[in-house]
């Protein structure tokens, strides 16, 4: 299996070492020399994204795993070959399925002569990586998501999946890019809930560490927000997937109340908590 990521950021590390691992066939691409250069270093197959022109290899498959901004690069004039391409990145809804209508004709002649394959799979496959240790988390997930354009496509990524011998989950492409947003929304609520409950528990005197430690006992209520809480979330994908979730919500004339309150806590929540103080 000849395997292309690019984007040799923290997703893409994590998702090519992993697969190497696994004996696969693994090539970098990004745009960044000193990443390239610490690949090579580590003897791993990599090159500068304007190089993989020189060549035009085919890959059998390619992953994309560039911030979603450069999505709008239109990656298909861009001298990659493969007719299976696999976003990771986090992207707005029906973002694969455009990808995967791109208007063959508008493309250069020198690329049409190229005899890259016109059939091309355009899946998604969500990552649920914390940066600090991903790429251990690559290699232990508890589960993996397949949005899948065709079944094609889908049993060839459900293949390079099995030896992880997790649930997989197969889905369509839309599915799979909301599943995303909507963990990380879900994580976000969890933390200004319990930021909403530290509030009110610190009127009473009680500490609300050792309330959340007592109530995530019970198998029902997760521990996560109930040990992260005590400030706002941050990171990059909470903040930025929340609002990308309450964008869809208002784009379809859904009202996101508790989205929006989840959002006014962790935007709030050093002013309430001055506010508490007093």
């Amino acid at each position: 299996m000849n395997m292309a990521i690019i984007g040799a950021g923290v997703v893409g590390q994590a998702t090519g070492k992993g697969f190497a691992r696994f004996g696969y066939d693994v090539h970098f691409y990004d745009f960044n020399p000193d990443v390239v250069k610490q690949l090579k270093k580590s003897t791993y197959s990599a090159s500068e994204h304007q190089g993989c022109a020189q060549g035009k290899p085919i890959h059998d498959v390619i992953f994309i795993c560039v911030p979603e901004d450069y999505l709008e690069l239109d990656l298909w004039r861009d001298w990659y070959r493969s007719d299976l391409w696999v976003v990771r990145s986090t992207v707005p809804v029906g973002s694969c399925e455009k990808l995967q209508k791109i208007d063959w004709d508008t493309l250069p002649k020198q690329v049409i002569d190229q005899e890259i394959p016109t059939h091309r799979c355009v899946c998604h496959n969500p990552e649920f990586l914390r940066e600090q240790v991903s790429e251990f988390e690559f290699m232990n997930p508890d589960r993996v998501v397949i949005g899948e354009c065709c079944k094609r496509a889908g049993d060839i990524l459900e293949d390079l999946y099995t030896p992880f011998n997790v649930p997989i989950i197969r889905v369509d492409t839309d599915t799979s890019e909301l599943m995303k947003l909507v963990s990380n929304a879900y994580l976000a609520t969890q933390i200004s809930f319990w930021n909403q409950i530290d509030l009110i528990a610190s009127k009473l005197g009680v500490n609300s560490h050792v309330l959340g430690h007592a109530l995530t006992l019970d198998p029902r209520i997760s521990s996560y927000g109930a040990h992260m809480h005590g400030k706002q979330y941050g990171m990059k994908c909470l903040p930025k997937d929340l609002a990308q979730l309450k964008l869809i919500g208002m784009k379809n004339g859904v009202t996101t109340v508790l989205l929006d309150a989840v959002k006014d806590i962790n935007d709030n929540i050093e002013l309430l908590k001055g506010a508490k103080a007093k």
